[in-house]
């Protein structure tokens, strides 16, 4: 009696605890071969590449397009004669009273050649009347940006300065696309081949960004590239997390984005500062997707896939070599049960599509709150992202420091997301951010903006973090693929709408900071809504993710995860 009140009582499982009904999931039969050891740790170091991937995928076409904040018209007859940039610019340019203090589309009506045969100090001449004339060709300074980017190649400036937005929503486009596509062939063909087919399309893509001559060859270029976007990071964090203990899932997102993407988007400004080329660092960034060519060697497939598929053989073999790796012995009977459990449950899984997410009203409403919160996240990351070409400070300096609070962000998250759960960290995350963008709106000084655009940044990578987990938590198995593809395929609209967003300062100077502010108290009221999904499950079927939060209450929250997992053992 002494021995079996021990068993129940221990938060280990036991071999007599495995013959319980209780190994229907993956979730009850993997601490048997070890949910947090050796393997577990072999997965978050696979995640590396497909991280970088993902940093130099969403940034690098930033650093490709960038165009510096000053530039003029270029007068062809001033740059045969022995003036500097400063002269040029005050020979020709009309003054302005807003930075860079110039007019950056129009030069003064004059006949520079005239004026120059003449022997006359062109500094004399003065614009009686008013007249200025649109420029044809720009000149930049490089001063800040070192290089020529194909925006300033191109002279997507003036007139044409929606072509570098046009050209970052294209890309993103192409993410939309990749999000079906590859969304359907990870669920009916597996996670794996998924991966590879959008990370050879994103190799391609990026070697011919590399190559390109104009706006439509950039642009299709991008496209393809976008392919990858998104599914490059989600497809490794959902085989990762599902491989991962209950208790542990915060660290494979905190691992993921708080070190290894922090490192990247850190790193990713200079290389495009000291390559000081934008053609070379184009095929520089597209170094990490080589990866895809040892892919099926670093990442196993989805175990859960393999169960919603009825292919148990393959299950019990990753199973084994889990428990080999992880040094456990478990007894043998717990395959067979686990096996037997799982016969009659591999039919409806089979045949679910993401439309299943939507015929049940519970989990309908889960499934649009977490696309809302999605979007309304990415639309003040992505926007705070590009605010930084407004500010009058080096953009390498200041993208640097707002990608470096990844780290301190994941480190906070980790701490808190499993004390105070998804919902509460994800409120206060966007609600701070919302009282950081109206600060950075209404305060005047540079230093001040700055500081108060890295902090929102600090609170948005929390953000971002709890939404790429929640979604992979709340969703059942048979679509959780092609949900989150889902969710992020919506959130495509928002990486488009962001980079127009910031447009916007050309009519009022204040404009970004206040739809970000918006957009931002609106992600914090869809996120109360949800359910906690700390310490609990993954749902396996649809029924389950229907079923999902009933027992929880609106203002409860969560218990700590060594509770529930006692509980269920």
């Amino acid at each position: 009696m002494k021995n079996s009140t021990n068993l129940n009582n221990s938060t280990e499982p036991t071999e007599m605890t495995a013959l319980r009904p209780k190994l229907k999931t993956f979730d009850h039969v993997l601490p048997y071969v070890g949910d947090y050891g050796r393997y577990q740790w072999l997965l978050l170091l696979a995640l590396l590449p497909y991280a970088v991937i993902y940093a130099f995928l969403y940034f690098s076409q930033f650093f490709i397009s960038i165009i510096p904040a000053e530039h003029w018209c270029k007068i062809d007859e001033l740059l045969t004669v022995n003036y500097t940039q400063e002269d040029r610019v005050q020979i020709a340019i009309p003054s302005s009273n807003e930075y860079p203090y110039y007019d950056r589309c129009h030069r003064k009506d004059l006949n520079f050649t005239r004026i120059l045969q003449s022997g006359d100090d062109p500094r004399s001449y003065q614009l009686w009347n008013n007249r200025t004339v649109e420029c044809s060709s720009w000149e930049y300074n490089f001063t800040q940006i070192p290089y020529p980017s194909i925006g300033t190649e191109l002279d997507w400036v003036c007139g044409r300065e929606y072509l570098v937005s046009t050209a970052q929503a294209i890309f993103f486009c192409g993410s939309i696309c990749g999000g079906f596509v590859i969304g359907w062939i990870a669920d009916h063909k597996g996670r794996i081949p998924a991966l590879m087919v959008c990370n050879v399309l994103a190799l391609f893509g990026s070697i011919a960004t590399a190559n390109a001559n104009s706006f439509w060859s950039f642009a299709a270029s991008r496209f393809f590239t976008g392919w990858a976007f998104d599914n490059c990071i989600d497809i490794p964090l959902i085989i990762v997390l599902e491989y991962m203990a209950v208790s542990k899932r915060t660290i494979v997102v905190n691992v993921a984005f708080g070190v290894y993407f922090a490192a990247a988007s850190t790193i990713l400004p200079w290389m495009a500062y000291y390559i000081a080329n934008w053609r070379i660092f184009a095929y520089m960034s597209a170094l990490p997707l080589l990866s895809v060519f040892i892919t099926p060697w670093i990442l196993p497939e989805s175990a859960r896939w393999y169960v919603s598929n009825g292919r148990m053989d393959k299950v019990i073999e990753k199973l084994q070599r889990i428990a080999r790796i992880n040094r456990k012995k478990p007894d043998p009977h717990i395959y067979e049960s686990f096996r037997i459990a799982n016969i009659d449950a591999t039919k409806e899984r089979e045949s679910a599509t993401v439309f299943d997410l939507f015929r049940s009203p519970r989990l309908a409403k889960n499934t649009i709150l977490l696309v809302l919160f999605w979007c309304f996240t990415l639309i003040a990351f992505d926007g705070h992202v590009y605010s930084l070409k407004l500010l009058q400070s080096s953009v390498f300096v200041s993208f640097s420091f707002a990608c470096a609070t990844e780290l301190p962000a994941g480190l906070l998250l980790t701490l808190l997301l499993d004390r105070w759960g998804r919902r509460l960290c994800g409120f206060l995350s966007l609600s701070v951010t919302c009282l950081l963008s109206i600060a950075e709106l209404i305060l005047p000084s540079t230093i001040v903006k700055l500081t108060m655009s890295v902090m929102a940044r600090f609170c948005l990578n929390m953000a971002a973090n709890i939404g790429l987990q929640y979604a992979v938590e709340l969703l059942p198995t048979p679509v959780r693929s092609q949900g989150v593809s889902l969710i992020h395929t919506v959130g495509i609209v928002a990486h488009t709408l962001a980079p127009y967003i910031i447009d916007t300062a050309k009519v009022w100077e204040g404009f970004p900071m206040l739809i970000i502010s918006t957009v931002a108290f609106l992600g914090a009221m869809s996120v109360v809504f949800l359910p906690e999904t700390l310490g609990h499950d993954l749902p396996q079927t649809i029924d389950q993710g229907e079923e999902f939060g009933k027992d929880q209450n609106f203002w409860s929250l969560p218990n700590h995860p060594k509770a529930l997992y006692e509980e269920q053992y």
